[in-house]
């Protein structure tokens, strides 16, 4: 299925987060498989996709860092967006980040070794879609070293 041009700005809406200054993800640093899926409103999805990246220990300390798939394109937060409601406790994670054109609600579940959250932008304007993008990520061994 052909995915739209307002699905894939919308993604990088949904995406395109701030630095969220909160406790550390409780995750044990390593190498990730992390697996996206994006569906809009209308019902248009994309294929999964899935790569490999290293979280590292500096990552923990930004839980965008670590939920936000396009961190493994090198994504800079947008000093703009606030982010705001953030909670980590119990293995569970949430937080809201208010953008320009949307906001996002992240929520979800971590453990040492793995997280599954689901990012659902919700845009300000009466006739864009609504995108959710649900990404997954399981420790598979440690980073390698360069």
């Amino acid at each position: 299925m052909k995915v739209s041009m307002g699905l894939c700005a919308m993604a990088g809406i949904l995406c395109a987060a701030p630095t969220v200054r909160a406790e550390a993800v409780p995750l044990k640093p390593g190498e990730y498989q992390v697996t996206a899926v994006t569906e809009s409103s209308s019902g248009e999805a994309g294929k999964p996709d899935t790569h490999t990246r290293c979280v590292k220990e500096e990552h923990l300390a930004n839980p965008d860092a670590v939920f936000n798939y396009y961190a493994l394109n090198g994504f800079k937060p947008n000093p703009a967006n606030k982010v705001m409601n953030v909670s980590m406790h119990g293995g569970t994670v949430s937080y809201d980040i208010e953008g320009v054109y949307a906001i996002t609600r992240v929520e979800g579940t971590v453990s040492n070794t793995g997280f599954s959250v689901v990012r659902k932008a919700t845009p300000k304007g009466d006739k864009a879609l609504s995108v959710t993008m649900k990404v997954d990520g399981k420790r598979t061994g440690d980073c390698a070293t360069k």
